[in-house]
């Protein structure tokens, strides 16, 4: 298995403090998200990271050389990277050929989600936030008989949303091939400035994508500046109690 994570975009909405410094190298206690993120893939075991950067790439370049003895780390450089995480994807299609975990660079998370979602029995399975409160911004995922059909902002009335996205879609070898076809086509379209989320909804009309449950962790994505607030002085105390092995309900 090997983690593709999306680490090109500019953070515009979290101005000023991307107009210098990636949004991925944003501390969080003292530590950059990406450092985070290849710290909990090197103690789950996972081999390899695929980055792809684009803006204030130097700046990750010189945070992969710090990264765990354990994980390899390459790049690939999305020269657009204004136009969206669609193209970011599209151009790591090459490493489609073993079973993939999609990771959005900008989240702060618990080691016990990623292990939580590397043990689901699904062989294709999204992480999904079930407790999410709806402000029509987060992706939602709607399920029938326990399966993805649907994953989007906005969704119809008649349908339930089984949760929020947290942005970790995991596939099989096989499924990633399917994904990779559904990516070509969407940029061959023009369809390269939209959501990756687009490309995953595709993926479920074709291969069986499962949901595990996340709600009861402590999660941020980083989009604005209450978000970088928020996981600086709430999200990250409740992890640290986490990986001490402290129970959220007791504090």
């Amino acid at each position: 298995m090997r983690a593709i994570i999306l680490a090109a975009g500019v953070g515009s909405r979290l101005t000023p403090h991307t107009d210098s410094t990636q949004k991925c190298l944003l501390e969080v206690g003292g530590k950059p998200l990406l450092r985070r993120h290849l710290e909990v893939l090197a103690a789950l075991g996972i081999p390899e990271a695929v980055l792809v950067v684009g803006h204030l790439k130097e700046q990750v370049a010189a945070e992969v050389a710090l990264a765990p003895a354990s994980i390899a780390v390459r790049l690939i450089e999305n020269r657009h990277f204004i136009r969206g995480g669609m193209l970011s994807l599209w151009l790591a299609r090459q490493d489609f050929d073993d079973e993939v975990l999609i990771m959005d660079a900008d989240v702060l998370f618990p080691q016990e989600l990623l292990a939580r979602l590397l043990a689901s029995p699904d062989a294709n399975a999204i992480a999904v936030d079930e407790q999410f409160q709806d402000t029509g911004e987060e992706s939602k995922v709607l399920c029938e008989a326990g399966w993805v059909v649907e994953v989007a902002k906005k969704i119809g009335q008649d349908g339930r949303p089984r949760g929020e996205a947290v942005g970790m879609p995991r596939l099989s070898a096989e499924a990633a091939e399917v994904l990779r076809g559904i990516l070509d086509e969407l940029v061959e379209s023009g369809k390269d400035s939209a959501d990756y989320q687009d490309a995953i909804r595709d993926l479920a009309v074709e291969v069986p994508i499962g949901v595990v449950e996340v709600g009861d962790l402590p999660w941020i994505g980083i989009d604005v500046e209450e978000d970088l607030i928020r996981a600086r002085q709430q999200i990250l105390p409740q992890i640290e109690r986490l990986d001490q092995g402290d129970s959220l309900a007791a504090a």
